[in-house]
């Protein structure tokens, strides 16, 4: 890479500057996140095995936040997965002598550094300050396996040999309910009764599979609302909430459990909010469990039906002021 100019590293370098914005899609600018998606995906299908793969394929992990909120038959998203598809079939049998990839992290922790790393990559002048080494990042397999994360978030079941992450989809729900709640709504936050409003709605419709998560999402928004919210439209949220925690107690299996006692859901709301969240999905529960954080309670508790139900039910008696 020492012998590429100083105007090809800074258009690199500022196309990295716009895929770390789609990492923070706000949803303002979609025309020009699609045909940056279609530009770096053509680029990459090209050359899969060329000396700048590895830039266009980080390039579209950080543009999963941003491909989270597309549809699956749009242009952008099948030109995304074909051009990882494209890298993974050149570059997942190359040889190697590394023990680990960068791939196999945490993605959720490695995503806010991960445009970092790129531009640390595109120039050799500035410091190296990943704990990792510089030529993990560039292994061919490592590359192969960032387009897996590509394809299995795009569709999944589509990839092997990819660590569990939350779902895009389910990222740009929480961060949306963070910001609400921490008092600093998103740009793309029009309505703020509205969004807390779909939390009672995921709950009324959630599967068996996702009553624990989406019963800890609702609990967070209930003390949000308990805490923050009096004006008529939080009355109204405040029976859609209680009307879906009935639901859930009705579906929930409360008899004897094996657990001696449960853990309390952190008393941070933002903090209950995550476990909710990842709770929610197979995906979540995945790396839930793999990258556990000191604060959450253990999976087997935190989803035992008998817990779950007597959360449901002293949210819907604080509701109601029981």
């Amino acid at each position: 890479m020492t012998d590429r100019s100083s105007a090809e590293r800074a258009s690199e370098l500022e196309l990295v500057d716009a895929w770390d914005e789609m990492r923070e899609y706000v949803d303002h600018e979609p025309r020009t996140y699609e045909r940056l998606v279609v530009e770096c995906a053509r680029e990459l299908a090209s050359d899969p095995r060329g000396p700048l793969a590895y830039s266009w394929t980080l390039g579209l992990v950080l543009a999963l936040p941003y491909l989270a909120t597309r549809k699956p038959e749009d242009g952008d998203v099948g030109a995304a997965f074909d051009a990882a598809q494209a890298v993974d079939r050149a570059l997942r049998d190359a040889p190697c002598t590394h023990q680990g990839h960068p791939f196999h992290g945490d993605l959720e922790g490695e995503l806010g550094n991960m445009a970092d790393v790129l531009r640390e990559l595109a120039d050799d002048g500035r410091p190296w300050t990943d704990l990792r080494p510089r030529d993990a990042w560039l292994c061919p397999r490592n590359v192969a396996g960032h387009a897996r994360v590509v394809m299995e978030s795009l569709r999944p079941g589509s990839a092997d040999d990819v660590p569990p992450f939350l779902p895009f989809e389910d990222r740009y729900e929480l961060q949306g309910l963070t910001a609400i709640m921490e008092g600093y709504p998103l740009a793309r936050t029009f309505d703020v009764a509205w969004d807390l409003s779909l939390a009672a709605s995921a709950l009324q419709e959630a599967a068996d599979d996702e009553l624990a998560g989406r019963v800890f999402v609702a609990t967070a928004v209930a003390w949000y609302v308990e805490a923050e919210a009096d004006d008529a439209d939080a009355q109204e949220l405040v029976d859609e909430l209680a009307d879906a925690f009935e639901r859930a107690i009705g579906l929930l299996d409360d008899g004897p459990c094996p657990h001696g006692a449960h853990p309390d859901l952190p008393s941070d709301t933002t903090e209950a909010l995550w476990v909710g969240m990842h709770l929610a999905s197979t995906r979540g529960r995945a790396a839930y469990a793999q990258w556990p954080e000191p604060w959450a309670p253990p999976l087997d508790t935190a989803l035992c039906p008998a817990f779950v139900a007597a959360t449901a039910r002293d949210s819907l008696k604080r509701l109601r002021n029981d």
